[in-house]
């Protein structure tokens, strides 16, 4: 059956569909490019303000006038809106238990609280296990009933207005896996550890529910991009196929050089494929140690395994703005199509994963056994060099070296990129980073 939207909400939708500057989600077809999970203009120089709005595609978190501060360098550049997926945010908790310490989130040119007020509340809007509201530990949110009718009319008119007034271009929904995945008893009162019976009915919920929030969300142009998490569970029932896009959360490894045993990266892998391969708007992040070049390389081979048409990555390492020199590598298009398993990348031969791109090719080995292949003549490497924050000059830290190779070693979670021709790469704006004026060959 149809679900209706309240007047309010229809008014609302429809002074976007007039007023709301419209801004795309640019192609990844050719390029890497990099989405900032979060930054804080506040303490940013007017240099690393021009940095980011040049060299990301966006950032969530921002209030309108510093997303307005952005787009004076790149009228294009993107911000999210972030609020949490299925769930209501009080305060950071203390014991299991809420706080004075409320949560807040951006209303145009304000941090505001995200509680409404005890009086505002309507009980119906919460989700209950044993007849009581379920409260996260870690968190400091109360889930919400993704089905309750005034849940969905209060929530989704709220986020709506809060898209026009940010000058907003998507929905970042945060913690948007089944619950109990986080840990049964992360929750007061418990959540079932295990329960396939719950967690089926869960993902169900948050199906529907992103059905509702596109609808919701078309008409002013808005996307719908809920946080998947590292979609690792194996038991997890969840259909995200009618997402607009989505992050994935400890994409390729946990972060720190914590690694996911093989069986893990495969499954995760294969759960991107399809939404990649559907051109799907994508984020991979992950938190590296950024001195540690080999567990980059080791994430950025990932990503451009399963890279698509509007793939973004973001190796996080803080709140102020970060570049590493490997993000400028320049493939090209990829000559091997998205395969429907990343068992369609094996190279049988060579025991590792390998893509094909017009200018290269990416090679990773997620095991823990060492590979050692020739690889039929003569390429070059890539070697980043540093790379990290970005100085208050604005000027990106790192470079790109070459290593002349005829055969490749790739230790445990390893990857490499090799080029045909580094001097594709040579020109300094690539080196910097800087791709404003640069056109590829």
């Amino acid at each position: 059956m149809k679900k209706s939207l309240g007047v309010g909400l229809l008014l609302l939708l429809a002074a976007a569909t007039t007023t709301r500057a419209q801004r795309s989600f640019p192609s990844t077809v050719s390029r890497i490019r990099v989405l900032n999970d979060q930054l804080t203009p506040s303490s940013m120089t007017e240099a690393q303000v021009s940095f980011a709005a040049t060299h990301y595609v966006g950032t969530q978190k921002v209030r309108r006038a510093e997303a307005r501060h952005f787009r004076t360098y790149n009228p294009g550049f993107l911000v999210l809106h972030y609020r949490l997926g299925q769930a209501l945010g009080h305060s950071y908790p203390a014991g299991c238990a809420p706080t004075g310490a409320m949560l807040q989130i951006v209303h145009g040119d304000s941090w505001v609280q995200e509680w409404p007020g005890d009086a505002s509340v309507v009980e119906s809007w919460f989700f209950h296990q044993g007849g009581q509201r379920v409260f996260s530990c870690s968190n400091g949110h109360y889930l919400a009933d993704l089905d309750s009718t005034t849940w969905r009319a209060w929530w989704s008119a709220q986020v709506v207005q809060q898209l026009l007034d940010n000058e907003d271009d998507a929905v970042f929904a945060d913690s948007y896996s089944v619950p109990n995945y986080f840990g049964g008893c992360d929750w007061s009162p418990c959540l079932p550890d295990v329960d396939p019976t719950f967690e089926s009915a869960w993902a169900a919920r948050e199906h529907a529910f992103t059905d509702y929030m596109k609808t919701t969300l078309a008409s002013g142009g808005w996307k719908w991009l809920p946080n998947l998490g590292a979609m690792i569970t194996s038991r997890d029932p969840s259909d995200w196929s009618n997402v607009d896009g989505a992050m994935i959360e400890g994409f390729a490894e946990w972060g720190g050089g914590s690694y996911f045993d093989t069986s893990d990266w495969v499954l995760q892998m294969n759960r991107i494929l399809p939404l990649s391969s559907a051109g799907k708007i994508l984020i991979a992040q992950t938190y590296p140690n950024e001195a540690d070049v080999g567990e980059r390389m080791f994430v950025l081979g990932s990503y451009l395994l399963v890279k698509g048409s509007r793939f973004y990555v973001n190796l996080d390492t803080g709140l102020d703005p970060e570049w590493f020199p490997e993000y400028a590598i320049f493939l090209g298009r990829a000559v091997d199509p998205l395969p429907a398993t990343i068992a369609g990348l094996y190279d049988t031969t060579r025991s590792v994963y390998t893509r094909r791109y017009l200018h290269g090719r990416v090679y990773v080995n997620p095991g823990t056994t060492s590979r050692t292949f020739d690889l039929g003549g003569s390429v070059d490497r890539v070697l980043p060099i540093g790379g990290g924050a970005v100085p208050a000059n604005g000027l990106a830290p790192g470079s790109l070296s070459f290593s002349t190779v005829t055969a490749l070693t790739l230790g445990a979670h390893q990857a490499a990129v090799l080029l045909d021709d580094a001097g594709l790469l040579l020109a300094d704006d690539l080196e910097t980073g800087d791709l404003s004026t640069w056109g590829a060959p």
